[in-house]
């Protein structure tokens, strides 16, 4: 499975115990309309409605809750607004709202449908510099922060570049001159930044969910994210865990791309050491700062506060929507240079096809020799559908297609980290969306 949140969602079976069984219509219900986290006469929340922290990522449908507030499960770190808001200019066009989306079975649904069935909490589409359309749905609003899942690694991937590109970083440079920690016979130290930034790092990690022996649960229960198992020892921190981990034997770095998520916090581990900048810090001073956000913005941490690059960002659909429109305009917010174009070129371009086929994550939906992965970005290549996006599981993707100016900022409470026919169905609509505004 790809697009993992933290790499981090043991199988189904984990999260039986915590989930209402829905069936129908009933699956696609608000948390309000299922009654979750509201109280009874005002008073009390009764059990089988309450979200907690053990049921708030993996737990269906109380993540259609949770996403919205994953602050009051888990620690977490502000990013502070711009100094002075700045609101984008709207042109709503509703009549998007008459396309078809065909579904995973090429069966041709209504916008409606489309946003119902793929647990769709908002949506905000902007071209030429403009909200062209917005939809709110399961209690969202625009100034509503929503949990961003690995939509967070491409953040993470934006600092690196914009380091490289500022002088910072050396892409050809070992890991290992920027963490001394990292042992260069691991899985990071001899890698260069580089391979790092785009996943073809060698690296021997068991993302068997079922399996409670597997590195991806030790890895959760180092972040806090899920219990300790009795008897074992935990390193004290992500770092700690970083460490330990080894190269996947008979494979070189630079090979193939395989999407896993120690990788990114590695990366972000990197650009901290390189620039003494936090994650929290880059995101609120280099981007939230110049883009005329405002309201709340957060990241989940560790348990001693390093940031959670991986799958942390808590963020509104409307500063999301700042960030897309700056990405569309080569870069350039309120008259400002925010990112380097030179770094949005790179994206657009993509990376290596050869590895992304190589590799484990080439599916029916991404096709080799028809998409890639560039500083933590998916990029496709597909004639007509050319753009590079940042996913995260359970439906969360900024999907940015510079040659026809439209960008969309989508997030969503599925009840499935990830299927291939979900990603199909979302894929439809992005597209079809972005085409109806560009004709």
């Amino acid at each position: 499975m790809k697009k993992t949140l933290l790499a981090l969602v043991i199988a189904s079976v984990t999260m039986s115990a915590s989930a209402l069984d829905l069936e129908g219509a009933d699956k696609y219900k608000s948390y309000e309309e299922l009654g979750i986290m509201q109280p009874v006469n005002g008073i009390v929340v009764p059990d089988d409605k309450q979200v907690t922290a053990d049921n708030a990522i993996f737990g269906v449908p109380f993540n259609r809750y949770a996403y919205q507030h994953m602050r009051e499960f888990f620690a977490s770190a502000d990013v502070a607004p711009a100094k002075q808001a700045i609101e984008l200019e709207r042109a709503i066009d509703k009549s998007v709202e008459s396309i078809k989306i065909k579904n995973e079975d090429g069966v041709e649904r209504s916008f409606d449908q489309f946003m119902d069935e793929t647990w769709g909490d908002a949506i905000v589409v902007v071209h030429g510099g403009k909200v062209v359309y917005e939809n709110y749905r399961n209690g969202m609003h625009k100034d509503q922060p929503h949990q961003m899942m690995s939509v967070t690694k491409s953040f993470g991937g934006l600092a690196a570049m914009m380091a490289i590109a500022d002088g910072k970083i050396d892409p050809n440079a070992k890991v290992s001159k920027y963490v001394p920690e990292l042992a260069e016979d691991r899985a990071f130290g001899g890698a260069t930044v580089q391979q790092v930034l785009d996943m073809t790092n060698s690296m021997n990690y068991n993302e068997d969910y079922a399996d409670p022996e597997a590195d991806v649960a030790r890895y959760g229960a180092v972040i806090g994210w899920l219990p300790k198992q009795e008897g074992k020892t935990y390193p004290s921190n992500m770092y700690g865990f970083l460490q330990d981990i080894k190269l996947e034997e008979g494979l070189k770095h630079g090979e193939i791309f395989h999407y896993q998520t120690p990788k990114t916090d590695v990366l972000n581990w990197v650009t901290g050491n390189a620039t003494g900048t936090l994650f929290t810090e880059f995101l609120q001073d280099d981007l939230w700062g110049k883009l005329g956000t405002y309201g709340d913005t957060y990241v989940l941490v560790d348990p001693v506060g390093l940031a959670v690059a991986g799958g942390g960002l808590n963020a509104t659909p409307d500063n999301l929507a700042k960030f897309a429109a700056m990405m569309l305009n080569d870069g350039k917010f309120n008259g400002e240079q925010v990112v380097p174009k030179s770094v949005i070129d790179q994206l657009a371009a993509g990376g290596s096809k050869e590895a992304f086929g190589n590799g484990p994550d080439a599916s029916v939906n991404m096709k080799a020799g028809e998409w890639s992965y560039r500083g933590q970005w998916w990029v496709s290549h597909v004639p007509g559908e050319e753009a590079f996006m940042a996913i995260g599981i359970h439906g969360q993707w900024i999907y940015i297609d510079v040659e026809r100016d439209v960008a969309i900022v989508k997030q969503s409470s599925a009840p499935q980290s990830m299927t291939y026919e979900n990603e199909r169905y979302d894929l439809n609509g992005l597209t079809s969306i972005v085409k109806y505004f560009a004709k």
